[in-house]
């Protein structure tokens, strides 16, 4: 989940991710981005593995640290998934 100062910081990192997330993180097997208001970001990243996604955390923070000024707060969780349904 990531906060924004304002609707326009969060547009702006909304189309730069979209813009590389792929290559950012090329080991996920599904990336997700939900607007969960105008100021704020869910942003949802899938592995097969624990490697993968241990592998990825380097890449993924670098990125968030370029991007820091544009956000008040920013959660960071890592687990398990339980549930990937997509029809």
């Amino acid at each position: 989940m990531i906060d924004f100062f304002n609707a326009e910081d969060s547009q702006a990192f909304e189309e730069e991710y979209v813009k590389v997330a792929g290559s950012l993180l090329p080991l996920a097997t599904n990336l997700i981005m939900t607007r969960t208001s105008d100021e704020s970001l869910l942003h949802i990243a899938i592995y097969n593995t624990e490697h993968d996604a241990d592998a990825s955390l380097a890449p993924i923070q670098k990125f968030m640290s370029e991007h820091q000024k544009l956000f008040k707060d920013t959660m960071y969780l890592h687990g398990p998934v339980s549930l990937n349904h997509m029809k």
